[in-house]
């Protein structure tokens, strides 16, 4: 029993901590750089898509075309069959057929992604996010029996909400590994996929470079220093997620040449393929490895700007996280999931709230003096996502709603109008008007200034939604930063205050003390003040003497010294002579007289 206690304490104080950290995603993500950033990315991202799209995006093959007659058909199969029967008109009619069949699910599949309506080509503001939270907080408060099923639905529509940058990334790498499709829509998915990650590595870089730092308790880096930083190792932010796709184009390469040797009868069905199948599925193992750590794609970002490190490390450091702690790395990307679209449900809700209540204070007036200029002809052309159109022309004449989408003889969706679609409980639904009659009436009606002033009106909405939408893709990339530095902590052992701070980051603290003004030199006989510890007192030095001055040579003429008689012989005793006379040698010691 105390084992077990103990057990519980411990995984009670995981998860304990694991929400605390989670929870400090909110306020980081809310930061308006990051918001400004991630609107901006997105609008450069759909923008690109929605060239690409309008370049790779053509007609419905026709079944009329002369391609798919019998004429052509013979043209191209000539008259026999391969086993050498001839082909009669109702083979060619029927080749026909099956061509046409085979061209049309080939524009289906290119016209779901960049056709009208198409999943790459729809801009931010129309794309379908679930269902609008001021609706829903609005049914709460009546006696709507469908409550709890609507609000599942919004946590459902989230889940790829919240990851977004993710869904994205793995919808184009699942279309561009799918063998049904043609070359064509290869190339536009591979273009669609470069002009991503080019985008995301300047935009999300720099966001989870903000993060980090602010997740590591630095100082506040500046958003000039973060793009710096992300520019200077932007090749590096391009090529980590582009690594492991270029790694597994390079294994379809060499076992396309692989399967093309096997083409060879006997060769290719005993050896390549027979004896050979274990190279095949190895191949196999190999790109599902690479494809299934791209989940750490997130991380290769995070890495870069925590650790300021290269492309290698963030992609070993992703994979390594992945597979050696991946039920760490799922654990804390649901509760950051779940943790997002609860917040995200608030953030949205109070943008909602802010424009409606707006728009019905506005209303007031007109509604009370003149019903017909009610100001809901400003949101005609509103943003389609997450319900904003259908909450604010909720009681117009032009209110939309969701309606069960027509379908064809052949069994397929009809869409003419290039509504807003979506799939709700198995149905694929419509966003059309309320009143098909009464919409197109009000629209009819409105003059050139309402469709002015409603344009305005768009425009102005179409930035708040965006700042909106940046908020979830801002907690994503923040998420990304804060999951980095955990995956980093129990893997690795490292402290989640270490983050890589460049020399340049100014510290935030006291101003520096300038430094002390250089003091003239000393004027002789003074001593300079240094420095602790102090010098020695010493006595005063007097000044050097000045150098002697010769005075001037003063001329004269000498004057001859006069001559002196010789003095008279001096008498006197042996005793009284000069020793040194006797010994010359001795003159040298003898005392001289001073």
């Amino acid at each position: 029993m105390a084992d077990g206690r103990v057990e519980t304490a411990g995984v009670t104080d995981t998860t304990r901590s694991l929400w605390s950290e989670i929870t400090r995603i909110f306020p980081v993500a809310l930061d308006p750089r990051k918001l400004l950033l991630a609107a901006a990315g997105i609008f450069v991202m759909s923008l690109g898509w929605y060239v690409l799209s309008a370049v790779f995006a053509g007609k419905a093959p026709d079944p009329g075309a002369a391609e798919y007659q019998p004429a052509a058909m013979q043209k191209s199969l000539g008259d026999t069959k391969p086993d050498g029967k001839p082909y009669t008109s109702a083979d060619y009619a029927k080749l026909g057929r099956e061509a046409y069949d085979q061209d049309f699910k080939q524009w289906v599949k290119l016209n779901d992604l960049a056709g009208e309506g198409g999943k790459l080509r729809t801009l931010p503001w129309n794309e379908n996010r679930g269902d609008n939270p001021f609706l829903i907080a609005s049914d709460a408060t009546g006696a709507g029996t469908s409550l709890s099923t609507k609000f599942l639905n919004y946590l459902a529509d989230q889940v790829p909400v919240v990851t977004e940058p993710l869904a994205k990334l793995f919808l184009l790498v699942f279309k561009l590994i799918d063998p049904t499709v043609t070359f064509l829509t290869r190339v536009y998915v591979l273009l669609c996929l470069l002009w991503s990650v080019a985008v995301w590595a300047y935009f999300g870089g720099i966001i989870t470079r903000i993060a980090a730092v602010q997740f590591g308790g630095k100082e506040r880096v500046t958003l000039r220093q973060a793009m710096k930083f992300v520019t200077a190792r932007y090749t590096a932010y391009v090529l980590s997620p582009l690594v492991p796709l270029i790694i597994v184009g390079f294994i379809v390469l060499g076992m396309s040449l692989y399967g093309l040797v096997a083409l060879i009868p006997v060769i290719g069905d005993v050896f390549l393929y027979g004896l050979g199948l274990p190279l095949v599925i190895l191949g196999g193992v190999v790109m599902a490895i690479l494809l299934i750590g791209l989940l750490g794609y997130p991380l290769m970002y995070s890495t870069l700007s925590t650790e300021g490190s290269d492309t290698f490390d963030a992609v070993s450091r992703s994979y390594n996280y992945v597979f050696q702690a991946p039920w760490a790395y799922i654990r804390n990307w649901a509760a950051a999931v779940l943790y997002g679209a609860a917040v995200t449900f608030v953030v949205i809700l109070i943008g909602c709230m802010m424009v409606y209540l707006g728009k019905w204070a506005v209303s007031v007036p007109a509604s009370v003096l003149a019903p017909s200029r009610k100001p809901d002809f400003l949101f005609v052309y509103a943003p389609e996502s997450l319900g904003w159109k259908e909450l604010l022309l909720k009681g117009s004449p032009a209110a939309i709603e969701w309606k069960s989408a027509p379908v064809g003889e052949d069994g397929k969706v009809e869409n003419p109008t290039g509504a807003s679609m979506r799939v709700r409980n198995g149905e694929t639904q419509l966003l059309l008007p309320a009143n098909p009659e009464a919409s197109q009436a009000y629209r009819d009606d409105l003059r050139i200034h309402n469709k002015i002033g409603a344009g305005m009106a768009a425009f102005w909405m179409g930035l708040i939604f965006l700042m909106m939408i940046g908020f979830t893709y801002s907690f994503f990339w923040s998420a990304a930063a804060m999951i980095y530095l955990l995956m980093r902590k129990k893997v690795d052992e490292v402290d989640t205050e270490e983050v890589y701070v460049e020399d340049d980051t100014p510290p935030v603290g006291p101003a520096p003390v300038p430094p002390a003004p250089v003091s003239p030199p000393p004027a002789p006989g003074l001593s300079l003040p240094m420095s602790p510890p102090p010098p020695p007192v010493s006595p005063p030095v007097s000044p050097p003497p000045p150098p002697p001055v010769s005075p001037p040579p003063v001329s004269y003429t000498p004057v001859p010294e006069p001559k002196l008689p010789p003095p008279a012989p001096e008498s006197h005793s042996p005793e009284d002579e000069d020793p040194r006379a006797e010994d010359p040698k001795k003159d040298d010691d003898w005392p001289k007289t001073p």
